[in-house]
């Protein structure tokens, strides 16, 4: 009985310790999109929009103030959870530091991660909307 109780106890011992250990999860690569943006001005052709994602790409405004930006492919870094449940490290997201500036003759108006431009609120289209103040 002894043996047993010993062997039990060897067992569960090994299973704490088996889950006790980290894992790592790795996101799914997001691959090349565009992303539609809509300036709300009083004349949102006199602005342009420019998105840096390692290199700057510039788009010039349309009178209605949509665009479509071109979102290079990425994958996020990898997670890495204790326990396979407790987010501890790992939390890169490409798209908080891609920027995307809304200028008018030279001067930057409005500077946001793109990140922030994905989570705005869109138009009926599906655009996010960036309002600029006169």
């Amino acid at each position: 009985m002894h043996l047993q109780d010993r062997a039990v106890k060897v067992f569960l011992i090994s299973g704490v310790l088996t889950l006790a250990g980290c894992a790592y999860r790795l996101p799914v690569a997001a691959p090349p999109s565009h992303g539609l943006i809509r300036i709300v001005a009083n004349a949102p052709e006199q602005y342009s929009v420019q998105v840096n994602t390692g290199t700057v790409k510039q788009y010039e405004v349309p009178h209605d103030g949509r665009i479509a930006v071109e979102i290079p492919g990425y994958r996020p870094s990898c997670g890495v959870y204790l326990f396979n449940a407790i987010k501890v490290a790992g939390d890169r997201d490409p798209l908080k530091s891609w920027i995307v500036s809304v200028t008018r003759n030279g001067k930057t108006i409005r500077k946001q991660s793109l990140r922030v431009t994905e989570k705005s609120q869109t138009d009926e289209a599906g655009y996010h909307i960036v309002r600029i103040g006169q």
